[in-house]
This record gives structure tokens, C-alpha cells and sequence, in this order.
């Protein structure tokens, strides 16, 4: 039988972006390693020139296993983390040039849509019936905001292209008091939604590139989830209440964290190179569905589909529930 190199190689990357996405979302690296995949680019290199030294030669193969190996790491960590060039869409306060804030009182009910490419987004709640937006960029422009007493709309300004050098960091503040819907896009850099007290009717979030995280433990109201990550990472505090969601992630990693007797349900569908963790947390298999004994009866429930393509979903890992 002949085996064609090609899939070999290919195989092999699939396998180890796999391997390390798991081990970075179980907190089995080390943070100082996750800061330092990047430097082993210089494989990449050792890997080509063999590569040429060794053609027509036994031992040829050598230099693109290493190749493909060093890739496949990269990228693991890069999906895994949610940090991919280090530097890049961080979100450095210390380099940006702060803007005027703005805000306004909000009618219930009010829609609040989020749109930020490349930076670092903070997004906590406040007492009373007014939202604010403070923050930094790289030359003080402000991003451009339409709003009204039931609609808010922010976004980068269109005329300044990425900020790579991450120095475009949004502070926002969503009033408790009104209920709201919220609309967050996020892509490449970091994100960190914490909603403690807010009355949410629906909360969507696409994460494109980087991390974010989404605190809802001590929401006051949510009735809906909707979560998309592509070629990134979240992790989700569930609230103690219960919740209908539905969470999709392509080529990147989710972490649920569960309140403590809530009973979950979680429906896989048709999710295609999937992997996760339930079943060493005490969730059932039903075809595609997973969920706690005694789901049915639980005084909360926390209902999510899923849809996962070259990714993973875990609960309750150490490295991102502890605290």
C-alpha cells in the first residue's frame, strides 16, 4: 500500500493543533509558554533547510515533520488561548491617546450593538438608566456612536485602519436598570463581559480571532444566549438561572463554567472534528445530546445547542473557572 506524504503531513498538523488546543484549555500549559509559542518560528527555518540538504536522501522527511509540528503548535496555542502574535490587538492603554467619553440616559426596552475590530473591549455594568463609553486610541479618535434613547450603535472608525499596534481599549458601561438587548462583534484582540446585575433579554457575541470572556453569574435577567467564535476562545460563566443558548466555534475552543446544581443539556448536532470533556464530568450521552442526571426535574436548567467544527468544548477547566 502506498501512503501519500501529503496526508501524512496534513494529518499530523490536525493532529497536534488538536492535541495542544486541548492541553492549553485544560490548563496543562504553563501561561509563560503560551506567551512564548511564537518563538519557535526559527523551526520553521532548521525545517526547510534540512528539508533541502537532506532531498533525494534517507531522512529527507525529517525537515517538514518538523515543519508541520512547529505549525501545528502555533496554532494550537494560538486557537486555544485566543492570543495569537503577541503585541498585536492588545488593547495597550499606556500607548493610546485617551478619548472624550460619551453617554446617555436609555428607555426600556434598549438595544445596545457593539462592533470593535482589533483592540480590547471591557464591557461592565452600572447603577441607573445611563450607558457610558471611555477608553483610548492611537491618535484620540473616538469610534463613531448612533444613538438614541432605545438604540445605541458603536463601532471603529472606519477611517483608521487595525490598530495593530493594540492601542485601542473600550471601557463601556451598560445601565441595570432598563432591559436591554446586546449585540457584540469583537475581532482579533481581547474581550471581557461581565454583566453582574443587567436585565438582558438576548445577548449575542461573535468572537473573530482572540479571547473573550463572559461573566453571567450574577446577571439579573437573561432569557437568551447566542455565542459565535471563529479562530478564537471564550469562556462562559453560566448564571444560576436557567437559559436557553445556542454556542457555534470554528477552529477554536469554548469553556463553560457551571453554577452549582444547575442541570445542563447540551445538543452537539452535527458538529464535525468536535472534541469534549462531558463524559469525565458526569453528563450522559443520548446520540447527540449530553446532559446532567436529572436535567428534566432541576430547578434550573441550561438548554444549549452546539455546533463545533474543528474545535473543542470543555467544563469547568481548572485554568479558566478557578476564581
Amino acid at each position: 500500500m502506498r501512503i501519500e506524504r501529503r496526508l501524512v503531513g496534513f494529518g499530523l498538523f490536525l493532529v497536534t493543533v488538536g492535541v495542544v488546543i486541548l492541553a492549553v484549555r485544560q490548563g496543562a500549559v504553563p501561561d509563560e509558554a503560551i506567551r512564548r509559542a511564537w518563538s519557535l518560528w526559527p523551526l520553521i527555518l532548521i525545517g526547510v533547510g534540512l528539508s533541502i540538504l537532506l532531498a533525494g536522501r534517507p531522512g529527507a522527511a525529517v525537515g517538514g515533520l518538523i515543519v508541520v509540528v512547529t505549525f501545528g503548535i502555533v496554532i494550537g496555542v494560538a486557537i486555544g488561548s485566543g492570543t495569537f502574535i503577541p503585541g498585536i490587538c492588545t488593547g495597550d492603554r499606556e500607548r493610546g491617546t485617551s478619548f472624550a467619553e460619551t453617554g446617555a440616559e436609555l428607555a426600556s426596552p434598549a438595544r445596545i450593538a457593539v462592533e470593535e475590530d482589533c483592540g480590547d473591549l471591557h464591557l461592565t455594568t452600572g447603577d441607573g438608566t445611563s450607558w457610558n463609553l471611555g477608553g483610548t486610541s492611537s491618535d484620540g479618535r473616538p469610534p463613531i456612536v448612533n444613538a438614541s434613547t432605545s438604540d445605541v450603535r458603536i463601532r471603529s472608525d472606519d477611517g483608521t485602519p487595525f490598530d495593530l499596534a493594540g492601542s485601542e481599549a473600550w471601557d463601556l458601561v451598560v445601565p441595570r436598570v432598563p432591559t436591554i438587548s446586546l449585540d457584540v462583534q469583537v475581532n482579533a484582540g481581547d474581550a471581557r463581559l461581565d454583566l453582574a446585575g443587567a436585565h438582558v433579554t438576548s445577548l449575542s457575541v461573535q468572537r473573530n480571532a482572540g479571547s473573550v470572556a463572559i461573566d453571567l453569574r450574577e446577571i439579573a435577567a437573561i432569557d437568551k444566549l447566542d455565542l459565535e467564535v471563529n479562530a478564537g476562545s471564550a469562556t462562559v460563566r453560566l448564571p444560576a438561572r436557567s437559559l436557553d443558548g445556542a454556542i457555534t466555534v470554528n477552529a477554536g475552543s469554548i469553556a463553560l463554567c457551571r453554577p452549582a446544581d444547575a442541570g445542563l443539556r447540551i445538543d452537539l448536532g452535527d458538529s464535525v472534528a468536535a472534541s469534549n470533556d462531558f463524559e469525565a464530568h458526569g453528563l450522559v450521552r443520548d446520540g447527540n445530546r449530553w446532559e446532567t442526571p436529572g436535567f428534566a426535574t432541576a430547578a434550573i436548567r441550561i438548554a444549549l445547542t452546539a455546533d463545533a467544527n474543528a474545535a473543542s468544548l470543555s467544563l469547568d477547566p481548572a485554568g479558566s473557572c478557578a476564581g
